[in-house]
């Protein structure tokens, strides 16, 4: 042992591994417990196999499974003794002792099960979409939560219209809103009719006539102006210069106004009057069409372009919050509504231009809170490009005198006089032996008064028209009339419709024939994992050191040492079990 001669206690204390031994007996713990898991893990051979005498079942079919043991705690202990004698009168007692207890638990606890939320709450403003198509034939129905909403009405806007009506209108289905439109195949449709009376345009054909006659006044003179609106009776308004264009303008609409006609004023810069909607609504009423027919005339006739723009007043909910997106998907939709009517009474795609909807901050008006429910914002405006001067636009009202040898005449007139710029005349439909073709089928236009609507009658023209098409079972066409205009789509021609909700309830689509569920309400998956661990972990280590000079050198290294461990049952993880069954689902 002449090697240990000069060394120091500390060296000495190195030299004997008492940290090793320590380790060693942790790391025996360790490979205790991963012997544990191979052999829980080799069991599950014993779990997959079937057995016959249980039908070919497997224990793990049965809800059985292989255990696993987990050392709940460990308390290891060690004490060693290290005397050294030098024989040069250097006698050294060295005293360890050493311990390790461990007294704690581990806890995890994952949850994979998923949790089907509808995303969206009565405490957001989220709201949540639904996509279903609808064909043009379709007879079907849509169920909501297993409660059918059938599809009626005699053509495919009306059992379109009349579905939204039923989802807002049944408070158990959760439906806020129903936005839609028709996707269109392209079909060949040729009029045997005077376009004056007839227009043809993608899929629409519109009947002209049945309005009252109108005109335009364009106001560019502030000053005294005598205008004639009818010779026979005799109906005039004289006018004197005001304070300023704007007042002038605003004085001579008022003074027509009391002749018993209707005026829009749309002032420099300004708008057309708007057309107004229903709440949560995107379809044009009769009155409504009947305005924009006559505006068409004057877009066409002058060549100027318009701008459309949608809005909506806030949506608002039983929990009073709202959607931003909401209000521009309406706005947007009913732009989209006056864009195709202009359009279908002969207005080129070039002089209609539709504007983005803007959303919840242009629907409010001044003074205005989030979820006001104003009318006045349910509209869209048409904008003259470029507008300068004052316009007003004079209508005759039904059972009113009309326009007829009017002064200031300046149709024509380059001139920035007083005056009308434009004139309407009402128009008598001769559309006696004329017919429309339809993709080769020829359906004679008839007059009879259908509808409620008047004989020879540019509605009646239009439902009667309708009717045939849709009669037709030949033909494979639908038709819709509103009004004066009829749309006609193919059999397999698609209602897009957008199911709107905001409430926080799971709402499950099905649907029968002719109705598509494109996408369900959308659902959030939700998953939850805890994991604990608690306890004390102590190490203390102990050392005594007694040293005599003597003549002789020896050491010797006693200790001895302890572990007592607690073991217990743990089922198998949720993962391995679920992960085992995969395997044996994909090995068929």
């Amino acid at each position: 042992m002449a090697e240990y001669d000069g060394l120091k206690p500390g060296q000495i204390l190195a030299d004997a591994s008492v940290a090793e031994f320590i380790k060693n007996l942790g790391l025996g713990i360790a490979e205790a417990q991963k012997a544990l898991d191979d052999n829980s893990v080799q069991q599950i051979a014993e779990f997959i196999e079937p057995i016959e005498g249980l039908g070919g079942k497997t224990l793990l079919d049965l809800g059985l499974s292989p255990a696993f043991y987990h050392y709940q705690y460990a308390d290891l202990k060690c004490s060693m003794q290290l005397s050294l004698r030098v024989q040069k009168d250097l006698s050294l007692g060295l005293n360890i002792g050493g311990s390790y207890k461990s007294d704690s638990s581990d806890s995890s606890n994952e949850s994979a099960s998923e949790t089907y939320k509808e995303s969206g709450s009565k405490k957001s403003t989220q709201t949540r979409k639904a996509s279903v198509e609808i064909t043009s034939a379709s007879a079907g129905a849509l169920v909501v939560n297993g409660k059918n909403f059938q599809l009626s009405g005699s053509s495919p806007a009306e059992r379109i219209e009349s579905l939204q009506d039923a989802l807002v209108g049944d408070k158990e289905s959760g439906i806020d809103r129903v936005l839609y439109q028709l996707k269109p195949s392209t079909i060949a449709i040729n009029s045997t009719a005077d376009p004056k009376h007839v227009t043809v345009n993608g899929n629409t054909i519109a009947f002209h006539g049945g309005e009252s006659n109108a005109g335009i006044i364009r106001i560019s003179t502030n000053g005294d102006t005598e205008y004639v609106l009818n010779s026979s009776p005799d109906i005039k308004v004289q006018t004197s210069a005001k304070g300023d264009l704007a007042t002038y303008a605003t004085h001579v609409a008022s003074a027509i106004t009391a002749k018993n006609y209707n005026v829009d004023h749309i002032a420099e810069g300004g708008a057309f009057k708007p057309v107004m909607f229903e709440i949560g609504k995107h379809t044009i009423s009769s009155s409504q069409q009947d305005y924009l027919q006559v505006l068409a005339y004057v877009i066409s006739k002058l060549g100027f372009s318009v701008d459309i723009e949608g809005f909506a007043d806030t949506q608002q909910y039983a929990d009073k919050s709202a959607s931003d997106q909401l209000n521009k998907d309406l706005g947007n939709n009913r732009a989209i509504e006056v864009f195709s009517i202009l359009r279908s009474f002969g207005v080129n795609d070039s002089k209609l231009n539709v504007i983005e909807s803007k959303g919840d901050q242009a629907a409010r008006g001044a003074g205005d809170s989030p979820g006001t429910d104003n009318p006045v914002h349910r509209k869209v405006e048409i904008r003259k490009s470029g507008h300068t001067g004052h316009w007003l636009l004079v209508r005759a009202k039904n059972g009113g005198p009309g326009l007829d040898s009017v002064a200031p005449n300046k149709v024509g007139d380059s001139s920035a006089d007083n005056g009308f710029i434009y004139l309407f005349d009402k128009r008598a439909l001769q559309l006696e032996n004329k017919a429309v073709t339809i993709d080769g089928h020829t359906y004679p236009y008839r007059g009879d008064a259908a509808g409620g609507f008047t004989v020879k009658s540019a509605p009646a023209y239009a439902k009667n028209l309708a009717d045939d098409i849709n009669s037709d079972t030949n033909s494979g066409l639908k038709a819709s009339a509103r009004r004066n205009i009829v749309t006609v789509s193919k059999n397999g021609d698609k209602f897009a419709l957008t199911l709107v909700t905001n409430s926080s309830r799971n709402i499950r689509l099905d649907s029968t024939e002719g109705v598509t569920i494109s996408s369900q309400f959308t659902l959030s998956k939700t998953s939850n994992m805890t994991k604990q661990s608690k306890g004390n972990r102590s190490v203390a280590v102990g050392a005594t050191v007694d040293a005599r000079y003597s003549r002789q050198f020896e050491m010797n290294v006693t200790g001895n040492s302890s572990i007592a461990a607690r073991l217990v049952s743990i089922p198998a993880p949720p993962q391995f079990l679920e992960t085992i069954k995969e395997f044996l689902d994909n090995e068929g």
